[in-house]
């Protein structure tokens, strides 16, 4: 391991890559705020009176987000062939509430991490990510029993936020951010979660976990991007967890995301009482929308 990690010039350009990050991240005093939009959104979903309007008006005050959202509604994944001219047009046609409401903020959240675009970790591989598991954690949550208790829109905030540290992760450590990019590089056999532990004394769950608290974000959404990389937690909403987790290896065996090399064991499948089958024949029903979500991947990161 000593090899592969030197073998990629960690010295180029004066960088040494840290041992462990902790004591880095440990004397960071601040971090981004989170976004004026998204705490409006998010304190709409304690307003007993939140509807189609309200929520319309929050997205409308941010031009980018309005921007997003419109394309959203005219992408071909959604195959509306009528004119939408407004944000309120847009939810009620096409989209619904739940969807641009979850959509609206997980846009919201992301807005003040710039990083780097390219690679396994950039922001479109990110966004391919995060869209692709809204697809499919949404099909397969629908193949659960009732008695999971698994809500709609809490399922579609954990599909596109669960991954969020490894934006933080270019945003923060740019240095450390393209080192792992290296690393994995010439790693392609290893996890990912487990290269960047190794590296860096802490990973992606982690540091997304760190932003998730500073934010005050829902301890729901905590909890899944702390452990989704963990079949094996037993706390909090891991029933969530592991669609979370199983949704990632099933994306990975079509080379999206981070958990190319994740292993699903037959207790994940019955915990969840999910038959495989069901599970990979929504997995190739999700190759036909690919390229749509490649798409608007695309469009999100320009």
């Amino acid at each position: 391991m000593n090899w592969t990690l030197n073998a990629i010039h960690p010295q180029i350009n004066g960088f040494t890559p840290p041992l462990d990050m902790r004591d880095t991240i440990s004397q960071i005093r601040s971090l981004p705020p989170l976004p004026g939009s998204a705490v409006r959104i998010i304190n709409l979903i304690s307003d007993p009176k939140a509807d189609v309007d309200k929520l319309a008006e929050i997205i409308e005050m941010d031009p980018l987000l309005t921007a997003q959202i419109m394309r959203w509604s005219t992408s071909s994944l959604y195959g509306y062939r009528g004119k939408i001219t407004t944000i309120r047009e847009a939810i009620i046609r096409v989209l619904g509430f739940n969807f641009v409401f979850d959509m609206a903020l997980g846009l919201a959240v992301m807005a003040p991490l710039k990083a780097p675009k390219t690679g396994v970790i950039g922001t479109r591989m990110f966004w391919i990510h995060a869209l692709a598991s809204s697809r499919l954690m949404m099909k397969l949550a629908t193949k659960l029993p009732a008695e999971l208790g698994l809500k709609q829109q809490e399922v579609f905030l954990a599909a596109l936020l669960h991954n969020i540290g490894f934006p933080l992760l270019g945003y923060q450590f740019p240095d450390e951010f393209f080192h792992l990019e290296r690393l994995i590089r010439v790693n392609p056999n290893l996890s990912i979660y487990n290269l960047e532990t190794f590296a860096f004394g802490v990973n992606h769950a982690q540091i997304g976990t760190w932003l998730m608290n500073a934010w005050s974000m829902p301890k729901l959404i905590s909890d899944i991007v702390y452990h989704h990389h963990n079949p094996f937690y037993r706390g909090e909403n891991y029933q969530l967890n592991l669609l979370t987790y199983l949704n990632d290896y099933l994306l990975g065996q079509i080379g999206i995301g981070d958990a190319a090399n994740q292993i699903c064991s037959e207790e994940v499948w019955a915990t969840l009482q999910l038959d495989s089958k069901l599970a990979h024949q929504e997995l190739d029903n999700l190759h036909d929308e690919i390229e749509a979500i490649t798409e608007l991947a695309e469009t999100i990161t320009q």
